[in-house]
Order: structure tokens, then sequence, then C-alpha cells
């Protein structure tokens, strides 16, 4: 008697598990832009509350503070302009250009749901997936 005899067969059929989501997917090149953008959100935040521009980030088993790369900038006037960027690549806003002038530092944190609303919707999706294109090796 073989060692597969004993053991019980069937033809029941188990379901295959639900498809990983690949990095390569527009879903998921999205949902990183808008997690990098709205931590640019809670950097305007902290700005405008006048506390240090600081992030903690998990490296291994310890919590360490990096200081952010802001994606804005404020002019001599005080007006602040910011940029879109996916992998360091800043993004082309309806061909137009990749700067957005705000204006008032308080207005940053809308603007920037305002963009995540734009992500949401695709509008940015040629823009991301060229970005993603040039940062490949």
């Amino acid at each position: 008697m073989s060692y597969l005899d004993k053991l019980t067969v069937s033809k029941r059929i188990i379901p295959a598990p639900p498809a990983r989501r690949k990095a390569e997917s527009a879903d998921y090149r999205r949902e990183k832009l808008i997690a990098h953008v709205e931590e640019q959100i809670e950097l305007a935040k902290l700005a405008l509350e006048g506390r240090p521009l600081q992030l903690q980030r998990k490296r291994g088993h310890k919590v360490v503070n990096v200081k952010p790369r802001l994606w804005w900038q404020v002019d001599a006037d005080g007006n602040v302009i910011t940029q879109i960027r996916y992998n360091k690549i800043p993004l082309i806003i309806q061909g137009r250009g990749s700067s957005i002038e705000v204006g008032q530092l308080k207005k940053l944190p809308a603007t920037y749901r305002t963009v995540i609303k734009a992500i949401k919707a695709g509008e940015l999706d040629r823009q991301i997936q060229s970005a993603y294109r040039k940062s490949r090796p």
C-alpha cells in the first residue's frame, strides 16, 4: 500500500486566494501618492502651528525623527509655491507646468486636499505613470 492510498481524496475545489495587488498597478501608485500628499498636509499643519517640522519613521524596532522633504517653498512676499512629486519627480499639472501657486500658507492644506480628489478621480494617472517610468532604473 502506498502513502497516497492512505489519504482521503475528494473532488471538491478550494477557491484560489484573492490576487495580491501588484506594485505596478495604478491603484497602488495612486494610494502611494495620496499617502505622501497627506504627509505634506500634516507638515503644513505643523508649520501653521509653529511647531518643528519632523516626522517619525520606523527603522527596524526603533522610531526615529527624520527631517522631511517639503514640497513647498515660501517666496519673499510670503506666497507659497508647491509641487506634487512622485518618487521625487515633479508631476506636470494639466500640461501647463509643475508648480502650483497657493498664496498664503493657510491655503496649502486645502490645495493638497483638492489634489487628493484629483488623484482619486484618476486625473493624474498619466503623469504618475510617466514619473514611475522615469524613476525606474
